[in-house]
């Protein structure tokens, strides 16, 4: 099975789209929580992931609520130890990495797990 370079790099953007307006949603739920949650990730043309930390609360923590949800969102530095220590982070944020196969329903998740954490 031969695969279709060109057919694959046209719908690079169509995904590109779809994840960022995903990644979009996510980061409006978390300002609808309030100031409790902090986002570490804002540039405007990055990767679909955010990073946070919750002040006075340990992401390790946190991370148990979305995945009861079935929403992996794993605390950690993610060996990316030299940022970390320059956010003051001390290895405690939680990251969410989103891809193209996530949806709305998969945010609403998310957004729960976090409220009920929060």
């Amino acid at each position: 099975m031969a695969i279709d370079v060109a057919a694959l790099r046209a719908r690079f953007p169509s995904l590109h789209d779809h994840e960022n307006v995903v990644r979009a949603r996510v980061e409006e739920g978390l300002r609808a929580l309030g100031g409790a949650v902090t986002v570490h990730s804002g540039a405007k043309d990055r990767t679909p992931t955010v990073l946070m930390s919750f002040e006075g609360r340990d992401a390790r923590e946190a991370q148990a609520h979305p995945a009861a949800r079935d929403v992996v969102a794993p605390a950690g530095s993610f060996y990316a130890h030299e940022a970390f220590t320059a956010l003051k982070l001390d290895d405690a944020a939680l990251r969410v990495g989103l891809a193209p196969y996530n949806d709305t329903e998969d945010v609403d998740r998310l957004l729960d797990g976090l409220a009920s954490f929060l």
